[in-house]
């Protein structure tokens, strides 16, 4: 997982890049975040109606970015065990490789392949507020997890920044897939 460094603070308003799985629908990812619709709704002004959500697209998901142990930023999500379901499953599936199967395993106590149905578990997703030293001009942060066919000036373009300020921003990524990295974005 990537992570900020130590921190002191966080910020009250980052993204998370969600990507829709065939089958998802908006109540559901609405749960997973512990995020009313009509927040999510905010942040995905061209999302036209909310009962029909197009899988193999993305949503941006609002949350608080804290200082967690004053390690690293990020937001800690619980998420409950159903039949079935061990760490691999829930970091590419359910969250979309907002985290990995190894941080999960590292944040939670339950064996990767044997967790106990019904239980809490945490689901700690990184984010950031951003670096002065890079730009003044942003505060609001994307996470975006880096999807296979996804590269650097795609990402930008999407995103509507610079190339160059990606990188300022991410100076240890190659911008391969299954890489977090963090884009500024627009509230």
């Amino acid at each position: 997982m990537k992570t900020e460094g130590n921190c002191d603070s966080g910020c009250d308003l980052a993204l998370a890049s969600y990507y829709i799985q065939e089958g998802s629908n908006l109540t559901y990812i609405s749960n997973l975040f512990n995020q009313p619709t009509s927040e999510i709704l905010k942040y995905n002004p061209n999302l036209k109606n909310p009962d029909v959500i197009q899988s193999q697209t993305r949503l941006n998901i609002p949350f608080t970015c804290d200082c967690l142990s004053g390690l690293f930023l990020g937001h800690t999500f619980l998420y409950k065990i159903k039949k079935n379901d061990n760490y691999k499953l829930i970091a590419n599936i359910d969250y979309s490789n907002l985290i990995t199967e190894d941080f999960l395993i590292r944040v939670n106590s339950y064996p990767a392949y044997n967790i106990p149905d019904d239980v809490v578990i945490n689901v700690t997703v990184n984010c950031s507020c951003g670096d002065r030293h890079v730009s003044k001009d942003y505060g609001l942060f994307l996470t975006y997890p880096i999807r296979i066919g996804d590269n650097l000036s795609g990402i930008a373009a999407e995103s509507g920044v610079p190339v160059e300020v990606v990188q300022r921003y991410n100076p240890s990524s190659d911008f391969s897939a299954g890489e977090l990295v963090f884009l500024p974005a627009k509230g």
